[in-house]
């Protein structure tokens, strides 16, 4: 080797001694048992970010003998080592800060904490090839939550609190209840909880939610959208067809539940009366609303991003139903010969037993009701999952906040400054 390559040689070396001595957190998170790899991205509003693949259990709770494992991805954004912990576990792909750089949680912004993303078993690039659905339980997912928290615990000494939005807010809440001691308080954000797989609270709901006047004009668009069928399908399949959607019902049956699940969506998502066209409005402001508000890419089988958590609402989370009575002089045959829609819409193709069993919910409000456990429980007064809220409960441990007018993305910050000082409160005392 020339003096010169020698020369380049050691600086290779120093080059690497000297990152190495840059990231001891990386050092520790990578000799931490189960993780596979660590790899440093953008800190965004963090100081240091990591991409942390753990190795888990594919069935540690149903079949623990069973040794085959998969990659769960966890993102580490750091702040300190001694601050509290803000634990979010995500669907949804949701974890991938590797392109959502600025993301952080609401309460790690508020208390200035570190803050740890899990991204829930068998969403995004946590789940393997081979997928099998029965391993997808709430038990399973809070021993995921468990066996990260224990190794990260000997990183972070200071408080941990678990929090997640709708189906994380439920993971949060039962992760409390499988393993109480992990986390100090839990603060699940706009949580349903469905009793059945078509739970009927959500349109009896949707029957007395917000103004008459916004009720009534999401009704008339929804009567208008199927009296427009023949001039509307047509051109929403075309639509379909050119991005080859693939549906696995014929597509009138898809384009009735466009429409019956509207409205849920609109007042989940806190959309404007003002956006909804009237019943004359032209045939093209009628399709362009039905795309942004209504389209079928959510029961297109060749992406299904929800299905892990259709999977979960069929066996434990339940889900809302549809009163196809309201429209029953527009439905297809197709849709009104159809029983179940989880199954026909969502569910995976194959011969899989997807029943359902409250068992989990009706352990957990038992446990709450007595528990030491902290949990602050956060609504919006119109999101439509309201319609599933957390039962009441006379435990002090357990408080409940509804944001007025709030929606599915309702938080503390937006919270009359009265209640979110009481908020905050009770939080940072509980956390003392």
């Amino acid at each position: 080797m020339s003096i010169y390559g020698k020369f380049l040689f050691c600086l290779a070396l120093l080059w690497s001694s000297v990152a190495v001595a840059q990231n001891p957190l990386q050092q520790r998170l990578a000799g931490l048992d189960g993780v596979e790899s660590v790899e440093q991205i953008a800190g965004g509003k963090f100081k240091e970010k990591y991409v942390v693949q753990f190795r888990q259990l594919r069935n540690p709770v149903g079949a623990p003998a069973d040794t085959s494992t998969f990659l769960q991805r966890v993102i580490v954004g750091h702040i300190s080592l001694d601050s509290a912990v803000v634990l979010h576990t995500h669907g949804y792909s949701a974890a991938d800060h590797t392109q959502r750089i600025q993301v952080r949680d609401e309460l790690s912004e508020l208390l200035g904490t570190n803050n740890i993303f899990v991204e829930h078993r068998y969403f995004g690039t946590s789940c393997p090839a081979d997928t099998n659905w029965n391993e997808v339980t709430t038990a399973n997912a809070a021993y995921d939550m468990h066996r990260i928290v224990t190794a990260l615990k000997t990183i972070y000494s200071g408080r941990w609190i678990s929090t997640g939005g709708s189906k994380d807010g439920i993971t949060s809440a039962l992760y409390s209840m499988y393993y109480p001691h992990d986390v100090d308080l839990s603060v699940p954000y706009v949580a349903p909880f469905c009793l059945t797989q078509q739970d009927p609270r959500g349109y009896q709901f949707l029957r007395q939610v917000g103004k008459p006047a916004k009720r009534a004009r999401i009704l008339n668009w929804q009567r208008e959208a199927f009296r427009r069928r023949n001039v509307l399908e047509p051109m929403v399949c075309h639509y379909a067809d050119s991005l080859n959607m693939r549906f696995i019902v014929p597509f009138e049956m898809v384009y009735d539940y466009c429409i019956l699940d509207y409205d849920f969506g609109i007042w989940m998502r806190g959309i404007s009366e003002d956006e909804i066209p009237l019943p004359y409005a032209s045939d093209k402001q009628m399709y362009d609303h039905f795309i942004k508000y209504a389209n079928p890419d959510m029961f297109d089988r060749n992406k299904m991003p929800h299905q892990t958590y259709y999977v979960q609402s069929a066996k434990e989370l339940g889900n809302y139903a549809y009163d196809l009575s309201l429209f029953a002089e527009y439905l297809s045959a197709a849709t009104l010969a159809h029983d179940g829609y989880l199954k026909d819409l969502y569910l995976p193709e194959g011969d899989w037993d997807f029943s359902y069993s409250d068992a989990a919910y009706q352990r957990l409000f038992r446990f709450l009701d007595t528990t030491d456990c902290r949990l602050v429980f956060i609504y919006g007064e119109t999101d439509a999952w309201t319609a599933f809220p957390f039962p009441p409960t006379d435990n002090p441990n357990i408080r409940i906040y509804t944001l007025p007018g709030g929606c599915h993305y309702s938080k503390i910050r937006e919270f009359p400054e009265d209640t979110r000082r009481t908020i905050m409160d009770n939080i940072h005392n509980w956390l003392q």
